[in-house]
């Protein structure tokens, strides 16, 4: 497929042609065309009936966010690459100027008549946003924003593009889908398996206090010992239990939005905590690393750990 793609854009690297409606062609100029980087999505060009415009969508719903503020539009008579089709709509990328791009979905009704798109090749995974970053609807060019994700959003992930993850999310409710950088995110644990499989081992404190401890050990067990620091600055080892389970968010008791719900039992004292586990691979090998996010109650209080 790969190859056809490129020797469809060769094909049509100084110039494609558009049908109009009285019959007559119209010249598109491709040699702004983009290759698109490898990754689980992919396009062909498609040339569609001209002097056409069609609203654009971030997101195949037309309660999504729109770009251009709410205008974007794309016409017949430039080059549209097509990525496939999802429902009613289908994904496809085209050129603003000679500076921006965008990507997005137009109803499948513009399609000529007769031709069909395969359906979109989308996998949906849960993930975490690392950091405060950007959202593009123009991941190869001008990289100009759609949206913003703060730290510690849940996102779901449903493609690759070379460097780039597509992710869908909401913004005030609002559905949008859009491209971040992939190292912006890392994976969360979601079945309560893996989740008592990874929270065993040694962790040192990166930030926050919720437990007030620097370093915590799981046993595989059940046991726990950790070590806190005073305001004197004297360390204080201390032991006791932990189990994990599944959290209802609905309950709304943890800032973090977090998968299971820990419990510290410490002599007498029985302490519960909102626990979202991070996933990510690093190093040629794929080496799983983990993070434990950590949250006392509905503020921003927390406890990140690391191995």
């Amino acid at each position: 497929m790969k190859k056809l793609v490129s020797f469809i854009l060769f094909l049509t690297m100084f110039c494609s042609a558009a049908l109009a409606e009285n019959g007559t062609i119209i010249t598109v100029d491709t040699s702004g065309v983009v290759q698109i980087p490898d990754g689980t999505l992919s396009a062909e060009m498609l040339s569609f009936t001209g002097n056409q415009t069609y609203a654009v969508y971030s997101a195949p719903s037309k309660k999504s966010i729109r770009g251009a503020d709410g205008r974007a539009r794309v016409s017949t008579n430039g080059w549209i690459q097509v990525f496939g089709a999802d429902g009613d709509w289908i994904m496809v990328q085209y050129s603003i100027s000679d500076n921006q791009n965008r990507i997005g979905y137009i109803s499948a009704s513009a399609l000529p008549e007769g031709v069909t798109v395969a359906e979109l090749n989308l996998k949906r995974a849960v993930a975490v946003v690392n950091y405060d970053t950007a959202v593009t609807d123009d991941p190869l060019v001008s990289r100009s924003p759609l949206a913003k994700l703060a730290e510690n959003t849940t996102v779901t992930c449903l493609g690759t593009m070379g460097s780039w993850m597509y992710v869908e999310a909401t913004d005030k409710d609002v559905l949008y889908r859009g491209f971040v950088p992939t190292d912006c995110l890392s994976g969360i644990v979601t079945t309560l398996k893996e989740a008592q499989q990874a929270i065993v081992g040694a962790w040192k404190l990166q930030t926050g206090s919720s437990i007030d401890a620097s370093r915590i050990v799981f046993s595989a067990e059940g046991s726990v010992t950790g070590r806190s620091t005073l305001e004197s600055g004297r360390s204080v080892d201390w032991d006791g239990s932990w189990s994990i389970d599944y959290y209802d968010t609905a309950h709304g008791r943890y800032w973090n939005e977090a998968e299971f719900e820990l419990t510290l039992t410490r002599g007498t004292a029985v302490e519960l905590y909102g626990l979202r586990i991070c996933r990510q691979s690093v190093g040629e090998n794929g080496k799983i690393v983990y993070a434990l996010v950590i949250s006392n109650g509905k503020k921003t209080s927390d406890m990140v750990l690391s191995d």
